[in-house]
């Protein structure tokens, strides 16, 4: 449940390279903005690739949160400048507007930050010169992203416990000449926890690592291992490490080990918060390409069911496929 309170856009005028700051807020009372903002909201909460952070009091960051509960506009005003300092320093990075929302989610009170990415497009103008009505074409090259689609930075706050979910994309920074996650390790001043698409590739790397060791057939075990996550986040609502390589390895210790030394190496944080709502439809099934370019989607109930699908290593090295009891083949042109 969102209740909104106040909000407003500040805008980075890309003619200039500087920022055009708003002295009052968005009509918060009009559908279409609710919708809008609601819509930001849930690209951050409900991704697979959101992290999530703590702001300690000797970070900055939160006596400027806060801020925005005392006087909304300057506080805003103060947050945007620090970001936009960082877009006109780093012309990598996408220039943007802010929209910054003050907002209760399930009665918690929380600010809502989201960068939106200008897109070029095209409309109508109309011109009246020398008593001509011309309609015309012309190029708009700071058109906002819809409620439909994504956005590559965005964070919502707790302003009680200073807790922070944040989606991001890595940019290049020109006094650094590499690419960073910019928005929590320079804005935020901050380093959060894997998302849990990060955390899930750090688990297949692994995988890969402990099965090459050990000379097992890779497509089989990542196939167990997309299983064993899927059913963890199903039935845990995390993903547990433990049970995981319990799935896998089972009393085979070496293993075991060599593969938790892995996670730890790739920097895996176990037990985190795993919504199956949000993963459940990604990994909800079983995808193979293989050498010879066909590829195979297979739901995980059916995976294991040898009724339906068999795989058999033959003697000469290769492996075959076997799809039964077919009754009826669609084609899905």
């Amino acid at each position: 449940m969102i209740r909104i309170k106040e909000a407003i856009l500040h805008i980075f005028d890309i003619n200039t390279n500087e920022p055009i700051y708003s002295y009052a807020g968005l009509d918060t009372s009009e559908r279409m903005m609710i919708e809008y903002i609601e819509a930001m909201v849930a690209k951050v909460e409900d991704s697979d690739s959101m992290k999530d952070g703590f702001l300690g009091e000797d970070n900055p960051m939160p006596a400027l949160f806060r801020n925005c509960q005392s006087d909304f506009i300057e506080g805003t005003k103060a947050l945007s400048e620090k970001f936009f300092n960082l877009t006109k320093l780093n012309p990598e990075i996408p220039p943007a507007d802010l929209l910054i929302a003050h907002f209760e989610l399930d009665e918690v009170p929380c600010l809502g930050l989201f960068k939106l990415n200008y897109s070029d497009s095209y409309t109508h103008f109309v011109s009246y010169e020398s008593d001509v009505l011309t309609n015309q074409i012309i190029l708009n090259r700071a058109i906002l992203p819809s409620q439909r689609q994504a956005i590559q930075e965005g964070l919502v706050v707790n302003l009680e416990q200073m807790v922070y979910h944040v989606i991001e994309k890595k940019h290049m920074i020109a006094e650094l000449g590499e690419k960073v996650n910019y928005f929590t390790e320079m804005f935020l001043e901050d380093t959060p926890k894997p998302s849990l698409k990060e955390n899930i590739s750090i688990i297949k790397k692994a995988v890969q690592k402990t099965s090459k060791a050990f000379n097992d057939e890779e497509f089989q075990v990542l196939a167990e291992t997309k299983e064993a996550i899927v059913t963890s986040m199903q039935e845990d609502n995390l993903i547990d490490n433990e049970k995981i390589a319990e799935a896998l390895f089972g009393d085979n210790f070496a293993k075991k080990q060599k593969y938790f030394e892995q996670v730890e190496e790739l920097g895996y944080v176990d037990r985190a918060p795993a919504e199956a709502a949000v993963a459940g439809p990604k990994y909800s099934k079983q995808k193979f390409r293989l050498d010879n370019g066909i590829e195979i989607s297979i739901p995980l109930e059916l995976y294991k069911d040898p009724d339906v699908v068999e795989f058999i290593n033959n003697p000469d090295g290769t492996t075959s496929v076997i799809i039964k009891n077919i009754e009826k083949i669609k084609n899905l042109f």
